[in-house]
């Protein structure tokens, strides 16, 4: 059957061992008989195509990371963003967050079911709608983050590079984020109870909204001088008005 029908997966064999045989068997003990008997399947898994962009950046390797090799002095100069998975009592979610490197504010953020490049857009989208009233007079801020298909896909990349640079980790260096890294480690370690015990992904996605808010205008940070986000970032601004 392998033989002619070498396209074949585990849930089309079975279908053809019930039609043809009148051999039914449930799919985890016929894979289980394949890898036993040695009739291992002749699919084969496409391998996910470079896009043109992940091409550019295998090429130029380490110089497409602007972030380190930038002395970062003054908020919305640089902002990373990464994907973290939340495990809820109903299930498991990905946050996208948008974050200031020097003023610490989370500026964008959204939460999803899954990885898609949708959800990384719906928070640089978030993002770029809170920098707006900064915009005028400004540099470009340079958005950085690691080389995952969210971030390298046509749509994001045309976005950001309308009014800002990118810049990106060199593969496989989470050392290279390390703002991000810190800012869901601590998120998920202060709220680990609170987050297990939700039950619905719209129950979780307010308490998201929740500890952002909390975390931008009222939690004192100890790298920028024990006050708030919003709090630093706007008195910085007024003295470089």
């Amino acid at each position: 059957m392998i033989d002619k029908h070498p396209a074949y997966g585990i849930k089309r064999i079975k279908a053809e061992l019930e039609a043809s045989c009148q051999v039914v068997v449930g799919r985890d003990t016929l894979g289980k008989l394949l890898k036993l008997w040695g009739l291992g399947l002749r699919r084969k898994m496409r391998a996910n195509k470079q896009s043109m962009i992940q091409k550019i950046l295998l090429a130029i390797a380490g110089r497409a990371n602007l972030l380190i090799r930038t002395v970062i002095i003054r908020p919305l100069q640089a902002i990373t963003s990464d994907i973290t998975e939340l495990k809820y009592g109903g299930g498991k979610a990905y946050l996208c967050v948008h974050k200031d490197v020097f003023g610490q504010m989370v500026y964008g953020w959204s939460l999803g079911l899954t990885m898609e490049a949708r959800l990384v857009m719906a928070s640089f989208e978030a993002a770029k709608k809170a920098i707006k009233p900064f915009r005028q007079n400004m540099e470009k801020i340079v958005f950085h983050q690691d080389r995952g298909s969210q971030y390298t896909g046509y749509a994001y990349v045309a976005e950001v590079l309308k009014d800002d640079v990118l810049s990106y980790s060199d593969p496989g260096t989470p050392t290279h984020n390390p703002g991000q890294e810190s800012f869901f480690g601590r998120f998920k370690d202060e709220w680990k109870e609170e987050i297990a015990e939700i039950q619905t992904f719209e129950k979780l996605e307010m308490f998201v909204a929740e500890k952002i808010h909390y975390y931008n205008y009222e939690r004192r940070h100890t790298s920028i001088d024990y006050i708030s986000p919003w709090d630093y970032t706007q008195t910085f601004l007024k003295k470089t008005a």
